[in-house]
């Protein structure tokens, strides 16, 4: 037995597949000469039809047994997500190695841990660790 979410999540799934899709047809063509193998929009379309006919069987009711509601998402997840998002703003502002540093430190704090020489520390050593 198929459910309203499933349906609506199968129809937004074949939106985005069909205008990803869509956006395969802008990528550049490769010359004749240089190209070895199916072609840079051919992964992309191959990812997308599986992902339409999954989207299809789920609107379908294949393969899905009924299941209780998921619980609410909790709130410190929200509140990551958009730490996240304001990581990826700051390094347009202040750059990559520094957003990284004040994600890391501000990302650990947010999720309890208090000694600021503990988070400092283990930021500088992952920071330095992946630094070229």
């Amino acid at each position: 037995m198929r459910s309203r979410t499933d349906v609506r999540v199968a129809a937004a799934t074949l939106v985005f597949c069909a205008a990803a899709y869509a956006l395969t047809y802008r990528f550049d063509k490769v010359p004749e000469a240089l190209m070895s193998g199916l072609g840079a929009e051919f992964f992309p379309r191959l990812i997308l039809a599986a992902m339409a006919i999954f989207a299809v069987l789920i609107a379908l009711g294949v393969g899905n047994a009924p299941l209780a509601p998921p619980p609410r998402i909790p709130r410190m997840v929200w509140i990551t997500a958009a730490a996240m998002l304001l990581f990826m703003a700051l390094v347009e502002v202040i750059g990559m190695w520094p957003a990284s540093l004040l994600f890391l430190v501000g990302l650990r704090r947010l999720w309890g841990e208090r000694s600021f020489i503990k988070l400092s520390v283990s930021a500088l050593g992952l920071l330095g660790a992946l630094r070229p």
